[in-house]
């Protein structure tokens, strides 16, 4: 299934849009394509009635929606929402949406060294974010009517709400692998080597692989390697791969309904044991029962 891009902020006067949604539907399948797009998107369900039953896509994911559920999207992520709505008394259901730019916030944050911390869980963006419903319910309230504040007094909002949710140590990620398209904390060298990386592993994450082959591929030594992984993907070599490997297989497992001993091989796994221990240790279930539950 290949992801669409979305144009979300293509007025360049707005560094951020924001809208709400009330909803009184009564019965019916509800569906957003699978998309991404080159801003973040921070999205809130809040369904007190419990009229809407859906699941959340992003990446490599799979996530129930709960009643009052907080998502951050980053750009490049992939993502869709998919449920049905029984609404019969028409009680309603409700959901805000803000895009940011990237090139917004990374000013401010170079201009205001007071909000590094954000730059932090932004970070993990790239993987989807799910926030607590603590975070949730605070959100809820400063974003809510924005639209009726003026610009300024928007902007303070915007930024209290960034705040709160880099706040939150509850927040988790959603996707095994990033999808990000914009790059961080990188000079022009180090970007190249990245994408190099990148592209090795996406290429060959189904062959028996070493941190050496890539080190060749790259022409740089191990140690500059370990120092590349450890900066840009927060985790080492061997430990990107496997979460790589094991969100292809996700992928597998959902979309095709091939065995699981060759969506193990297929996904770089040398036994099919290995595949199982190595999958239950990133997703909590083994492969089996990823299936089961979101097929």
């Amino acid at each position: 299934m290949k992801p669409t891009i979305e144009n979300v902020l293509n007025n360049n006067q707005f560094s951020w849009q924001f809208k709400e949604y009330h909803c009184k539907n009564k019965i019916e399948q509800f569906s957003c394509p699978w998309h991404y797009h080159s801003e973040y998107e921070l999205v809130l369900y809040r369904d007190p009635n419990h009229v809407f039953q859906g699941t959340c896509f992003a990446g490599d994911s799979v996530t129930n929606i709960e009643p009052n559920s907080l998502f951050l999207f980053g750009p490049g992520l992939p993502h869709m929402i998919s449920g049905t709505i029984n609404d019969d008394k028409e009680q309603g259901h409700y959901s805000m949406i803000l895009w940011f730019r990237h090139q917004w916030i990374e000013s401010l944050i170079d201009s205001m060294p007071e909000l590094k911390f954000i730059k932090k869980f932004l970070n993990h963006a790239d993987h989807g974010l799910k926030f607590s419903a603590e975070t949730t319910e605070k959100i809820f309230h400063m974003l809510n009517n924005l639209d009726d504040d003026e610009p300024h007094h928007q902007l303070l909002r915007v930024l209290q709400s960034l705040s709160l949710l880099a706040d939150d140590v509850n927040a988790s990620k959603l996707s095994v692998n990033p999808y990000g398209l914009h790059i961080r904390n990188s000079d022009e060298e180090s970007s190249k080597r990245m994408e190099a990386a990148k592209n090795f592993i996406e290429q060959h994450y189904a062959e028996s692989i070493k941190i050496s082959d890539l080190c060749r591929h790259l022409h740089i030594s191990e140690s500059s390697a370990y120092r590349l992984f450890e900066r840009h993907f927060l985790a080492s070599f061997s430990e990107h791969l496997k979460r790589f490997r094991i969100g292809k297989a996700c992928e597998m497992l959902l979309n095709s309904e091939l065995s699981v001993a060759l969506i193990a091989e297929q996904s770089g796994f040398q036994n099919l044991s290995n595949f199982n221990r190595q999958f239950k240790t990133v997703k909590n279930m083994t492969p089996s029962d990823f299936r089961a539950q979101y097929n």
